[in-house]
């Protein structure tokens, strides 16, 4: 809501000497454009509070994401780097503990960052807190029903709130009976 100013007429109608009336209006329009001045510094201040909380705001996210984008940058250009100089011989298995070190890059800017990879064991309780199933498979005894037989994908975990981010996606194992023989 912005107040606007409102200047007083310059000329005055003249009012009678002594009118009590007369010298009650002048005070209350007096006092009123008083408060509307007030009113217009007070918008003034708030505006330039607000302009001044919003750069703050942007330089406290640069400030936050800083360490991640150097640590994104770095691994770019690590990434660019063994890209231009792989030789013709370049295998899978080398390729393989390649992408395997990226990926523990990434984990070390991610733990910079308070979030942490979890990774289900097999045979722990299936948790739909902490895990998304991606699949069904059978299980071996009625003692695995509903436990991780699988991992398809870590999930993650804020270190400050230890809140799950992502939860891991899994194979579940579902203890179905033999049908009787009749």
């Amino acid at each position: 809501m912005t107040v606007t100013e409102t200047e007083p007429d310059p000329t005055p109608e003249p009012e009678p000497a002594g009118d009590p009336y007369a010298d009650a209006l002048r005070a209350v329009h007096a006092e009123l454009a008083e408060g509307n001045a007030r009113a217009a510094a007070r918008e003034r201040v708030i505006e330039r509070l607000h302009e001044e909380n919003q750069l703050l705001k942007a330089g406290e996210r640069q400030s936050l994401l800083r360490p991640v984008v150097t640590d994104l940058y770095r691994l770019r250009d690590d990434l660019l780097k063994q890209a231009a100089e792989l030789p013709a011989d370049f295998g899978a298995e080398r390729a393989a503990a390649l992408l395997e070190s990226y990926g523990q890059t990434v984990e070390l800017a991610l733990e910079r960052a308070g979030v942490l990879p979890v990774r289900p064991d097999v045979g722990d309780r299936f948790d739909a807190g902490a895990h998304r199933a991606s699949g069904v498979v059978p299980a071996a005894t009625p003692e695995a029903d509903a436990t991780v037989a699988g991992i398809v994908r870590d999930g993650y975990r804020d270190t400050v709130t230890d809140r799950v981010l992502a939860p891991a996606t899994v194979l579940v194992a579902r203890w179905t009976p033999a049908p009787e023989a009749a």
